[in-house]
């Protein structure tokens, strides 16, 4: 009978250690370069809030916003050694970790925000969302998700773009980035890349005639004091993707695991609509505010003009990633 009751007590005290171990708490950092106001931070609140459903408590998401954790960059590279476990980020920095992610950073790849969901949402935006996690895990990444029908739009002071011509002559500052000045390039502009603290001096003074960037950055930034044409022409996509360090993802339990798998529609679902409420409602205040705004329909024109970057862009690239970016262009 002693015996009996020894291992009914010790069975009891190992229930409830294991029990006491699995609820133990995780804690995991998510971090970001941006304000709290921007779809990365809205979607990552998002996501921490079904984690903490999903896991009954037993599993946190912090949110660090405005570089807290460094830059984009910074934050990548974090993710790669396990110090960071979570990250909202742009495709293109992102695209310089893993390669076949620049699919998404080709000049005019997609048509607009329904294209982009099209695409995104549907088989082949799942084929290159599986070879962006086959590419990722190679360096330690783990992609979560792609997500954010948003473009960076030309907006300037001198003309409204109306056709291909109207880019000749236009000092455009672009970031420092290959793709993106070889495209407005192409477009017949001049591409000039300045750091972004100081564009708003350089647009009011005249060495640029305009920028291009999403049109929540071009309203948040008061841009439309200095310059009075906006353009929607989705030239590069202004979507972000969703990674995790593939080193903290391995050390959750399989059930944590499934937590945060089952939680990423969480993300993608409020990354596409918080970048289409954003754009909307950015573009609708400026306007109200005297800026002229047009959209350009038959983007063929566009398309054919900046052919010559997306071929040298893609021309090392596997032949099945080239296939994908044919295959998104025919896609209406």
């Amino acid at each position: 009978m002693k015996k009996i009751c020894l291992i009914i007590g010790l069975s009891l005290l190992l229930g409830i250690f294991v029990s006491s171990a699995f609820a133990q708490k995780v804690t995991l950092r998510y971090g970001h370069a941006n304000a709290v106001t921007y779809p990365y931070h809205i979607a990552g609140e998002a996501f921490a809030k079904a984690v903490e459903e999903k896991s009954k408590g037993t599993l946190e998401v912090k949110l660090f916003p405005l570089g807290q954790l460094g830059g984009e960059r910074d934050i990548t590279e974090g993710l790669q050694l396990g110090t960071i476990d979570l990250q909202g980020t742009s495709l293109g920095v992102t695209g310089t970790f893993v390669k076949v992610l620049n699919i998404y950073n080709l000049p005019f790849i997609f048509k607009g925000p329904d294209h982009f969901m099209k695409v995104t949402h549907g088989s082949l935006g799942q084929w290159v969302l599986k070879e962006v996690i086959s590419e990722g895990e190679k360096v330690n990444l783990k992609p979560l998700s792609i997500a954010g029908p948003a473009f960076r739009v030309p907006m300037n002071n001198i003309r409204p773009i109306n056709k291909l011509d109207d880019f000749k002559g236009l000092k455009i500052r672009t970031m420092e980035v290959p793709l993106h000045k070889d495209a407005y390039r192409a477009l017949g502009a001049s591409a000039v890349p300045l750091p972004f603290g100081e564009l708003y001096t350089a647009l009011k003074t005249g060495v640029v005639d305009g920028n291009e960037n999403g049109p929540a950055t071009l309203e948040a930034m008061k841009f439309y004091e200095v310059q009075k044409y906006v353009t929607y022409l989705p030239i590069l996509s202004n979507g972000g993707a969703f990674l995790m360090s593939l080193k903290t993802f391995n050390k959750l339990s399989q059930e944590h695991q499934k937590v945060i798998m089952d939680s990423v529609p969480a993300w993608t679902k409020a990354m596409d609509d918080e970048c289409l409420r954003q754009d909307k409602e950015a573009l609708t205040k400026m306007e109200a505010k005297g800026t002229i705004i047009n959209t350009i329909k038959d983007l063929k024109p566009y398309i054919d003009a900046t052919a010559s970057v997306r071929a040298e862009a893609t021309k090392a690239w596997p032949k099945e990633w080239v296939d994908a970016v044919d295959k998104i262009l025919k896609l209406d």
